[in-house]
């Protein structure tokens, strides 16, 4: 395929900070002469990683004998953290998430919002119906219970360029509530409340994917009329739609068709999706579904390219989980797709799959490279970017695939057992993984973990039933958890970011632009700071799928220490070259010190 690289490399060291800058050298398509470079500070792998093994073979026996039950680690109380600064820790919250955690995501800093669907939730709406939604705010210890009026359960949401998050999907609802496949909901941050548009669609939607597109609108790709295990043609929806519409007025455009979903019947429910980098501010989408990859131009609704099949089903319900690898301007935003987890077979005694596929996809011939997976079988498993560049995977099961239990409370089949307590940590440079120590928390189907801006990772949610059961192996869970990665854990001092371009952080969401140096004052106690930074998009977490989470290294132009103020330093970086490195809406830029992050990051809208 035609490249679209002029290669450069342009690096200037000055005091341990980097500068490297390009602005429109981004290619989408496969390309002889795309290199991969580490980004600028990487932290080294810990020393105890593990070896990357040989790669799995793609064509082994699709049934595998269920790995034996790993044993529970002993209960944690509450409010303590476990653990150790080699291997990461676990804090237990005291504060209940009063719904169970089957989406989330991060309105604010210090902020969660939980999606689940009609229960019998502890937590009550201001009608006194059980909530499906709340916000935790951990800063101030107090969980709000969020009026809805439509049914969210397996819904999707996405942020806008305009800092709004757009909601829709659902089932069918009930006497108090209204259906929800056809609904839109809006969450304003700035406002805190839901609002909906019900039955606004042209047509049903559960298990849709969504993500946000270079314009600053945002896609609604797939799913079902109804709820289904594997999806089938009767109930498919093989359309998209874009939101807002072209209409002056508001009303939907008419749903596009999509050939591929109908194709990739009938593993095509929360397809993969991430928008390609390219030079050319095109809406290009990697998609996976049912193992077959593409590159699907949006914006004229033509396929690109079909990527080769990844061995293994990774899509629901044999649920894996994808991500954009870093992107760094120093290899020219080389779009690289990493899948990990699934399930080799639709057959709950069969051992989840422990391989991870990674693929370059403007490389001259895209091809998956796989690994071990860190050598622990998940299915449902969970991904986040930490601020280092560094992936945490965690939560899932080793055994069986996403779905509800089967059976009565009192002889219950799990269709999904044997949780994998433990995370790994993967470095992506190294490619080597290592394990961390165990949550004592069974995260299965409907968990959910996202970055938190203070460089934590949230963990909430798991109920593989159809109802609010207790007093079970896999209870509905209602504890939330803190996961400490060792980067944050050393005796480096965390940088604190006072403001952006002037504006001070706290409470403040800080416009910024494209292609622009920004400026940020940060403060550090350590004689000695070598920084880094990069703008991370959290994202929105249902089913294993993060969706439009996104990492980009900022180029650092310049370091000035602040004469008049002890300790302060002034940092001039430049922001993502166009739309399609990132996409617009709200951001956090993070700051980093000798591998630790900073304090809390700083809350952006890019636009």
């Amino acid at each position: 395929m035609k490249n679209y690289y002029s290669y450069f490399l342009l690096f200037l060291l000055i005091g341990g900070f980097l500068l490297s800058i390009n602005i429109n050298n981004a290619s989408a398509y496969p390309s002889q002469n795309q290199r991969r470079q580490a980004p600028a500070a990487k932290a080294a792998p810990p020393k105890d990683a593990a070896p990357k093994d040989a790669p799995k073979d793609a064509n082994a026996p699709a049934g595998k004998a269920a790995a034996p039950p790993v044993p529970p680690p002993a209960a944690a109380p509450a409010g303590k953290e476990v653990g150790d600064a080699t291997a990461g820790t676990w804090t237990i919250l005291p504060t209940l998430t009063g719904v169970n955690a089957m989406h989330m995501f991060v309105p604010r800093p210090g902020q969660y919002i939980y999606v689940d669907k009609l229960e019998a939730n502890p937590l009550l709406q201001s009608n006194g119906q059980p909530a499906e939604s709340a916000l935790f705010d951990i800063d101030k210890n107090t969980l709000t219970a969020l009026d809805l009026t439509s049914d969210t359960f397996c819904s999707a949401g996405s942020f806008m360029g305009n800092g709004v998050l757009v909601h829709t999907g659902g089932d069918n609802g009930n006497v108090q509530f209204a259906a929800g496949q056809q609904t839109l909901r809006f969450y304003d941050p700035m406002v805190g409340k839901w609002e909906e548009k019900v039955g606004l669609m042209k047509s049903k939607r559960w298990y849709p994917t969504m993500l946000p597109l270079v314009d600053g609108r945002v896609v609604i790709m797939g799913g079902s009329t109804g709820g289904t295990g594997l999806n089938r043609a009767e109930i498919d929806n093989p359309t998209y739609n874009i939101w807002p519409p072209s209409s002056a007025d508001g009303t939907p455009d008419a749903d596009r068709p999509m050939t591929f979903l109908t194709d990739t019947l009938p593993y095509n429910l929360y397809v993969f999706m991430h928008i390609v980098p390219n030079n050319e501010n095109k809406n290009l989408l990697f998609m996976l579904s049912n193992q077959q990859p593409i590159l699907f131009d949006l914006d004229t609704g033509t396929l690109v390219y079909n990527y080769p099949k990844i061995a293994v089903q990774r899509t629901y319900p044999q649920t894996g989980t994808s991500l954009m690898l870093p992107l760094f301007s120093s290899n020219n935003y080389a779009p690289e797709i990493m899948v990990c987890g699934g399930q080799a077979a639709f057959e709950i005694t069969s051992t989840a799959e422990a391989s991870c596929g990674r693929m370059l996809l403007n490389a001259n011939q895209p091809a998956w490279a796989m690994d071990d997976f860190g050598g622990i079988p998940r299915v449902m498993p969970d991904n986040v970017i930490l601020p280092n560049g560094q992936v945490v995977f965690l939560n899932g099961a080793q055994t069986g695939f996403a779905g509800f239990r089967k059976g009565n409370k009192a002889n219950p089949l799990w269709v999904n057992s044997n949780p994998a307590f433990n995370p790994v940590l993967y470095d992506p440079v190294g490619k080597t993984y290592a394990k961390m120590n165990p949550s004592t928390v069974a995260r299965m189907y409907h968990s959910v973990a996202i970055l938190s801006p203070d460089g934590y990772v949230f963990v909430a949610g798991s109920n593989p039933q159809a109802s609010v059961q207790k007093g079970l192996e896999f209870s509905t869970e209602y504890r939330a958890e803190i996961f400490k990665p060792p980067y944050i854990l050393t005796d480096v001092p965390r940088p604190t970011i006072i403001n952006v371009n002037g504006t001070d952080i706290a409470g403040n969401r800080i416009p910024i632009g494209y292609n622009q140096q920004t400026i940020l004052v940060v403060s550090s106690t350590d004689p000695k700071p070598s920084f880094t930074a990069a703008i991370i998009h959290l994202g929105f977490v249902t089913h294993s799928q993060n969706m439009g989470q996104r990492y980009v290294g900022l180029d650092i132009a310049s370091v000035n220490y602040d004469a008049n103020a002890a300790g302060q330093y002034i940092i001039t970086l430049t922001t993502p070259p166009n739309p399609t490195i990132i996409a617009p809406g709200p951001h956090y830029i993070f700051i980093l010190n000798n591998g630790a992050p900073c304090v809390r990051a700083a809350e952006v809208l890019l636009n």
